[in-house]
């Protein structure tokens, strides 16, 4: 009963796990288990793998993380597994799910003196590496739409020269006032919560207090929040009268977005659209203040983590280390999907155009201002993103004050932490 109790606290984003696994010396040929979506663990890379490394078989399984939480409970984990995002590792670590790669990564000579520390610096945890993004991207850097831009008759952002959060809300609201098709920004997803993070490091402030376990009263942190609820109250951004249809990266495709804020990864998918190297164009990630201090983040980057669970840690670090600085290391960097973690594979990402060449060299500043995510090891991602739709829904449908939302969305996360502390032990 008490398994299953904790089953159903940890796919609703809460939990405490205690299974451990115990490291086999293996005599013969093993097979390892990868769980990972085919698109980052394709099958050519496990066809080559295995044809050239007889004794170290590798077998993918689709990416469910409740299956893996569930497998973890009953002891029988994936060997390797992708995270989707980098920023839970410290939730992970917590409940002793992870197997600590310092010793290996530290030994390796194709990974230990070439890490990107501050694009992969969510994987390390407390001085001691948990794995590694299999890329990562300036999450907060903007695409624009240059034809919007001319209809409303603005000139293009910088691509040098960071504009504010308040320069870039008044565009947005500018830009929105071209017809009702057209929002000025979209929030993608739960990067709000990101975003958030990056504007309170840029202010000096955090978005958490007392070991993380109580979200910041803060009055000035209280304003970074209500930044999101009044661009869905304006219009500025879309909202329950006027939704989106699909993403923010397909809707800013279509015309129907001016700005985002998804970094050097979208790059690769606005490729796919015709004439993309003159119809869009890049600029930094916003600053509070004019000339103040820079931040942006990676969200920890999708990446690959090794089970604390696994029999054959030996074996699963070599395909761990194949994977990020052997052939599909240097395939993925080729593509410009996102930011490689080894510095030496940074000069293959696409160069070819303009589009191309100010992304990355965009990206490659902004890399120099990353800080690890503002999230609690208390509580899971989805967890916020969940807390944070009901009150921001609440506030959109007038059932409470601005503040009251914040109030709201604190009072949730609060009681999060709190039943995540009891869940550690702590």
């Amino acid at each position: 009963m008490k398994k299953i109790i904790v089953f159903i606290l940890l796919i609703s984003g809460i939990g405490f796990l205690w299974a451990n696994g115990e490291n086999e010396t293996a005599n013969g040929p093993v097979t390892l288990r990868i769980m990972s979506p085919a698109s980052d663990f394709t099958d050519e890379w496990i066809e080559s793998w295995n044809s050239e490394n007889p004794n170290i078989q590798v077998v993918r399984e689709d990416l469910d993380q409740t299956k893996w939480i569930a497998d973890y409970i009953g002891g029988s984990s994936a060997d390797i597994i992708n995270l989707g995002s980098g920023a839970e590792v410290p939730y992970f670590v917590k409940r002793g799910m992870l197997y600590d790669l310092t010793d290996y990564i530290n030994s390796s000579e194709l990974l230990k003196d070439d890490i990107d520390l501050e694009g992969s610096g969510a994987y390390l945890f407390e001085d001691s590496w948990y794995g590694l993004p299999k890329d990562y991207n300036n999450v907060t850097a903007i695409t624009y739409n240059k034809e919007l831009f001319d209809k409303a008759g603005l000139p293009y952002p910088s691509a040098t020269e960071p504009m504010t959060y308040n320069e870039f809300e008044t565009l947005a609201k500018e830009l929105s006032a071209i017809d009702a098709s057209v929002f000025g920004t979209e929030v993608h997803g739960n990067w709000f919560l990101y975003m958030a993070g990056d504007m309170a490091y840029m202010i000096n402030k955090k978005l958490h207090t007392d070991g993380q376990s109580k979200m910041n009263n803060d009055p000035e942190v209280r304003d970074i929040w209500k930044t999101f609820l009044r661009w869905r109250k304006e219009g500025i951004s879309s909202n329950l009268k006027n939704p989106i249809s699909g993403w923010a990266g397909s809707a800013f495709q279509a015309g129907n977005i001016a700005m985002v804020q998804l970094g050097y990864w979208y790059g690769a998918s606005c490729s796919a659209v015709d004439g993309y190297d003159e119809k869009f164009g890049w600029a930094p990630a916003p600053v509070m203040e004019k000339g103040g201090k820079r931040v942006t983040n990676s969200l920890g980057a999708t990446g690959f983590i090794v089970s604390s669970q696994t029999k054959y840690p030996d074996q699963a670090f070599k395909v761990f280390e194949w994977y990020m600085a052997g052939e599909p290391g240097k395939e993925r960097a080729e593509t410009g999907w996102g930011i490689p973690p080894l510095k030496s594979l940074q000069t293959l990402l696409p160069y070819d155009n303009d589009f191309n060449k100010v992304r990355k060299d965009i990206a490659m500043e902004e890399v120099k201002y990353m800080m690890p995510p503002q999230t609690s090891w208390y509580a899971r991602n989805n967890v916020y993103a969940g807390n944070w739709k009901a009150a921001e829904n609440a506030y959109l449908r007038n059932e409470v004050t601005e503040d009251g939302a914040i109030d709201m969305f604190f009072k949730s996360m609060n009681e999060a932490f709190a039943f995540g502390k009891e869940e550690v032990g702590e």
